[in-house]
């Protein structure tokens, strides 16, 4: 599905014609002014999203309606700290599980987005209708331009992203990517391929580099350059640059313009839910270390600068990310997010900054009432910023802690590149 049909059917949605809580959300999703607010005005704006997106599935839905009633909530009076009794564990979301959350009159004609599979269980499985997929473009594109530091222009530069193209039908970062840049017209490339003619194996296990795809990036004078991987992508990239003897590296300048890489103007690594932990990875600051060695970027002037580093913390659950610029600001959510956290042996909604478990609710999603927790322990700490706050990751539950998920989008596509496939 191309993103012209994606925004002809959300325009075509009967919920966005006749019903006035979506034609608001419409209308706040593409409002960049939001991003200028303070935060208390997006703290009150929020607060009353909250009651009216209860009001909205309590219309829409006899489960949310029944559920709103044993838990004692009034969508008229309801606050933010509500949520820690609605949001739900990812685990409810495996395999058919989201079904029951889904509105009596979802509308048909979307996608599916699920997580790796990996561990033999049933993936987490949402279903994205066009309306939400509308919507999942404009507020992501909006935050990666915010925290990119300047909008995209249209039809210029070149991407690269470490990832096959069909996966951007079953992952979220992958399909958010894809159609934002399309939507840009920025031309994208796919650095890895799926074997074919292999019937054995996840379709994880059949990824291999996509060479041709590599050298046109490396040699492309297009800018801006923008590469997108998990961050295994450009350390093993890397890593290969700095092994590389000296006539093999003439030979491999000569053949593709690299190392060292010029991502020119606004050139950027975009990388996918930081290192999560691996254990066989360098910690996320020594990989940016090692990559600004091999890679760099331009500025305005056309001057060599040190090139920028983004990182973006999806879930297959969550219909926007939380993205970061390393070295100038943590993980920041939408301004129409709300990012809360919980006292990890309380599960009590927590009112002060620490250590927490990440919990989101996301009031722009139409087809279910997404807010959830997904088993992630982030840390807050106070910003000057719109939203008043920064996250930043510090690890998955345990399996001692009663949590046993897969990974989200980035960590799948670093477990990926984790397990001895390298970039030649």
């Amino acid at each position: 599905m191309k993103v012209s049909e994606i925004l002809e059917k959300a325009s075509q949605s009967r919920l966005l014609r006749e019903d006035p809580y979506v034609k608001k959300i419409w209308e706040l999703v593409h409002d960049r002014s939001l991003f200028e607010k303070s935060p208390d005005y997006l703290l009150s704006l929020r607060r009353s999203l909250l009651r009216e997106a209860l009001d909205y599935f309590r219309r829409h839905s006899d489960y949310y309606a029944r559920l709103f009633e044993k838990l004692d909530i009034n969508p008229r009076n309801a606050e933010l700290e509500d949520l820690e009794k609605l949001a739900v564990p990812s685990e409810l979301i495996r395999g058919e599980g989201h079904k029951r959350f889904l509105i009596r009159d979802v509308e048909p004609g979307g996608k599916y987005f699920m997580s790796s599979g990996t561990t033999g269980r049933n993936p987490v499985k949402v279903y994205r209708s066009p309306l939400d997929l509308a919507i999942m473009i404009t507020v992501n594109t909006a935050l990666f331009e915010y925290v990119y530091g300047g909008e995209l222009e249209e039809n210029k530069g070149i991407a690269l992203f470490m990832a096959a193209p069909e996966l951007k039908e079953r992952l979220n970062f992958v399909a958010f990517v894809h159609y934002a840049l399309e939507a840009k017209g920025i031309g994208l490339l796919y650095g890895m391929r799926l074997l074919t003619g292999v019937k054995e194996g996840t379709p994880w296990q059949r990824l291999v580099p996509n060479k041709d795809n590599l050298v046109k990036f490396l040699k492309s004078k297009e800018e801006p350059k923008l590469f997108f991987t998990a961050p295994a992508g450009v350390y093993l990239l890397s890593k290969k640059f700095g092994e590389l003897g000296f006539i093999k590296r003439i030979f491999t300048r000569i053949l593709t313009g690299a190392p060292p890489v010029d991502l020119g103007r606004g050139g950027v690594i975009v990388t996918g839910g930081g290192t999560k932990g691996f254990t066989d990875l360098p910690p996320y600051d020594k990989i940016v270390e090692l990559a600004r060695r091999h890679f760099y970027a331009r500025n305005e002037k056309g001057e060599k600068i040190d090139v920028p580093f983004m990182d973006v913390l999806g879930m297959t659950e969550t219909l926007a990310a939380l993205i970061s610029r390393f070295g100038v600001m943590d993980l920041m959510p939408h301004p129409l997010t709300h990012v809360f956290l919980l006292e990890p042996k309380t599960f009590k909604m927590m009112h002060e900054d620490g250590e927490g478990i990440l919990g989101m609710f996301n009031p722009f999603t139409t087809s279910w009432l997404e807010v959830f927790y997904p088993g992630d322990i982030l840390r807050s700490h106070p910003s000057d910023r719109y939203y008043g706050k920064e996250y930043v990751y510090v690890r998955r539950l345990t399996k001692e802690e009663g949590w046993d998920l897969q990974r989200a989008c980035g960590g799948t596509l670093e477990e990926l590149m984790t397990e001895g496939r390298k970039v030649e």
